[in-house]
């Protein structure tokens, strides 16, 4: 198998990147692709009811099931003979999750850190790469506060009123949300990958990320976390 777990905070460009990478890989006529967007983990979990800590076991029990497919895909996979099919390059399992436990820390969700290091390194061993949006602090404001303030309309307007009542204090809240995320990611048993979100250039955020998955079946799983 190979594949991304794709990582950010609100405004990073995930959802863009996520969606432009899929059209990549069909591009590249990958045809076992499996997609997995932030919803599936945060929303799903978190917008029913119960408490933060009804909500986390619920999403520690769903990733315990979604590794269990994967590791049952890639097994099938193997033991059959297209590996060595000469259509094996667009055969191959590949999977585009986006956020999956990542979100953990951002939303601030009671969950310790050990909890998730083993359902990491599984996705280590399928042969998964962690990807990170990062945005740089001096321009979270303006990215992460104003301009998807603009682009998502009144809801997602009201949301951001949650993260403190000035726009500078919002802002602030994302830094420390994203502080708390690349906490995480050092210690992440996946090989990693952070991209630097200078600017709108998302189709070469998504061609970058396109091109870690596509090698991932030649790459070592060797960490590449950047100092």
């Amino acid at each position: 198998m190979r594949g991304c777990v794709l990582a950010g905070v609100w405004g990073a460009g995930k959802t863009t990147v996520y969606q432009r990478i899929l059209a990549h890989l069909i591009d590249a006529d990958c045809q076992s692709v499996f997609a997995l967007p932030q919803a599936a983990t945060i929303t799903t979990h978190t917008y029913t009811a119960g408490s933060a800590v009804d909500h986390t076991a619920e999403i520690l029990s769903w990733l315990h099931t979604l590794t269990g497919f994967l590791e049952d895909t890639d097994r099938r996979f193997h033991a059959s003979t297209l590996p060595g099919h000469r259509c094996a390059p667009q055969w191959t399992p590949t999977a585009v999750l986006e956020c999956l436990a990542f979100d953990l820390p951002v939303y601030r969700l009671p969950a310790s850190r050990d909890e998730l290091l083993d359902h990491e390194r599984s996705l280590a061993d399928l042969g998964l790469h962690l990807i990170v949006l990062r945005v740089p602090e001096t321009r979270i404001q303006t990215q992460c506060v104003e301009s998807t303030r603009q682009h998502r309309g009144v809801r997602w307007a009201r949301y951001l009123e949650g993260f403190g009542g000035t726009d500078r204090l919002r802002a602030e809240y994302v830094c420390h949300a994203q502080r708390r995320l690349m906490a995480w990611v050092s210690t992440s048993p996946l090989p990693c990958t952070v991209i630097d979100v200078t600017g709108d250039d998302w189709d070469s955020y998504a061609a970058r990320a396109t091109d870690i998955i596509l090698a991932g079946s030649s790459t070592t799983h060797a960490r590449s976390h950047p100092s």
